[in-house]
């Protein structure tokens, strides 16, 4: 596998489930890093490892070799032996054919839409993984090439299409994977994001659990904030775990839509029951240590 990003590991995953022998080629020196924070990527790459992955991060694929199949892999390290080769190293707006149409666009292709899916060119809209998307935090705009904000602005656009007159309020990046037995969620700013934007930001990170230890089913669950260094109002929020990682990071997006606060978010009143829960919920926690 050469790429460590969504589809890399999806593939990876599926590849180790039919009892495949994986390695994995990253380029970066972490998986998923334009996604997650150092403190979960090191989650998943161990994941990954205990599954019997050969992850190589920091090593660039140079060459394939064979005749009629890829019979090796050369990388500037080493040469490997291989059966099959897949390629997941991230896409890129196919609008070449726009070059020297006018129409503005950021360096990587992508074209630059405001909130309501128009382009720089009147009457022309567009939407999808060829366009950015209008971020909720960020005053630039942002290409992130995800199907729910392609649906989302799609549908804005097929509405002012029709003749109404609808606005994309912004996305927040929010994503999630599966990486073997773990789960991992990401939405609003990572801290990397927030350090590129110079924003007066802080972070907390805590390890918690995901329910009652008395309850079958209890595992440990990591959280990251990212948040404003005055306000305390939400930025960005990272959760993984094995159980409902996912959805807590659902919760800390309409928190960041909503402007919330750490202390509101230590406040919540969010379920509890055995099975779901603690009586104060990690999230409670990560809210209610945040500084």
């Amino acid at each position: 596998m050469i790429g460590a990003g969504f589809i890399g590991l999806e593939v990876v995953e599926a590849a180790k489930k039919c009892g495949k022998e994986v390695v994995v080629f990253q380029l970066e020196d972490r998986v998923l890093k334009e996604v997650f924070d150092a403190e979960m990527t090191t989650y998943l790459e161990d994941e990954l490892r205990a599954h019997g992955v050969n992850l190589q991060k920091s090593t660039k694929v140079v060459a394939l070799k064979g005749e009629n199949v890829v019979t090796h892999i050369v990388t500037d390290k080493e040469e490997v032996q291989v059966d099959l080769v897949i390629l997941a190293t991230g896409v890129r707006p196919n609008t070449a054919f726009l070059k020297d149409s006018g129409i503005e666009m950021l360096g990587n292709g992508a074209i630059v839409v405001d909130n309501e899916g128009k382009t720089s060119i009147a009457n022309i809209y567009a939407a999808g993984d060829c366009a950015t998307v209008p971020h909720l935090l960020k005053e630039t705009p942002a290409y992130i090439p995800l199907a729910t904000s392609a649906n989302k602005l799609g549908r804005i656009v097929g509405e002012n299409l029709g003749g109404n007159t609808m606005s994309f309020e912004g996305t927040l990046g929010s994503s999630c994977i599966k990486v073997m037995d773990i789960e991992a969620g990401r939405t609003g700013l990572s801290e990397e994001e927030a350090k590129r934007m110079n924003l007066d930001y802080k972070t907390v990170y805590i390890v918690d659990k995901n329910q009652t230890d008395y309850y079958p089913g209890q595992e440990s669950i990591a959280i990251k904030l990212i948040y404003d260094s005055a306000t305390k109002v939400i930025l960005g929020g990272q959760v993984v775990g094995k159980k409902d990682a996912v959805q807590r990071t659902n919760v800390i997006a309409a928190a960041i839509y909503a402007k919330m606060t750490t202390k509101q978010l230590g406040m919540l009143d969010l379920c509890y029951a055995p099975p779901f829960a603690r009586t104060w919920d990690a999230l409670n926690v990560a809210g209610n240590v945040a500084k």
